[in-house]
């Protein structure tokens, strides 16, 4: 059987139970007067409401947001030495799949530009583009299931489109309380408030390169890439992932490719 391990609230709660007996008991058996039985009594009374009020949110203990933040940074820190070995030295872009013919958003380090032309997961880039590394968006899990459960519809309009994206990091996955987004011709500069998860950002930032995030991004930057890529049916470049030493607001500038 697996033991039960008792948080400080549980703890608490038990605590003001045995209090609330304890005050009922004397109440009981001495017998002080009406006002001092009755104080007992109401104190016991007290115990034993606050006692279940405490136990009602005596949920277990939520999961440190340091450690979340942890999670994905070595995966990430590992892919972007990885394409520096296999000198593959661009930013990530992610391609529709009306440019690869694949069933869906791909992500293309290229070995240094891309101009948007077709190649497919199979090897041919290096056939009819530049050499690159194709590889599948660290956020295809999460992209898959807001598919799955929402039946996701991406919209092309890009006011719509920042619309989805607040919905989906605000409310559907809460990886910011608030997301801005800065619509300028070919480019969307995203900014994602108060990053409940930024020591992760630094982790990659200290142990990776300042350049880590654009060239291998988290699940978070990815999905709002691959939204945007199958939004607008066209090629979309990270060109820069960056935060602030002074708050915990992460910038995302993504850009269009013809």
């Amino acid at each position: 059987m697996k033991p039960i391990i008792l948080n400080k609230y549980s703890t608490a709660a038990i605590l003001l139970f045995a209090g609330a007996a304890i005050f009922i008991d004397i109440a009981l058996i001495s017998d002080q007067g009406d006002i001092t039985t009755a104080a007992f009594v109401i104190s016991g009374m007290v115990c034993a409401m606050t006692g279940i009020f405490t136990l009602t949110f005596s949920a277990g203990e939520p999961v440190d947001l340091r450690l979340i933040g942890l999670l994905p940074a070595q995966g990430c820190i590992t892919l972007c030495r990885l394409t520096h070995h296999l000198g593959m030295n661009g930013n990530a872009y992610f391609l529709p799949r009306s440019v690869t013919g694949e069933t869906k958003v791909m992500q293309f380090n290229p070995a240094s530009t891309y101009d948007g032309k077709k190649g497919s997961e199979n090897g041919s880039f290096r056939e009819t583009g530049p050499a690159g590394l194709v590889t599948t968006p660290s956020c295809d899990l999460l992209f898959h299931d807001l598919k799955e459960r929402y039946n996701l519809v991406i919209p092309e309009n890009e006011e719509h489109l920042t619309q989805l994206l607040r919905e989906i990091i605000e409310d559907g996955y809460k990886f910011a309380p608030q997301l801005s987004a800065r619509w300028n011709g070919s480019t969307v500069t995203l900014i994602f408030h108060d990053y409940p998860f930024i020591d992760g950002c630094k982790a990659i930032s200290q142990h990776g390169s300042p350049d880590c995030c654009a060239i291998s991004p988290c699940p978070m930057c990815s999905l709002c890439g691959v939204v945007i890529a199958e939004g607008k049916d066209t090629v979309v470049g990270l060109r820069q992932c960056s935060i602030l030493s002074s708050s915990r607001d992460v910038t995302a500038v993504f850009s269009f490719e013809p």
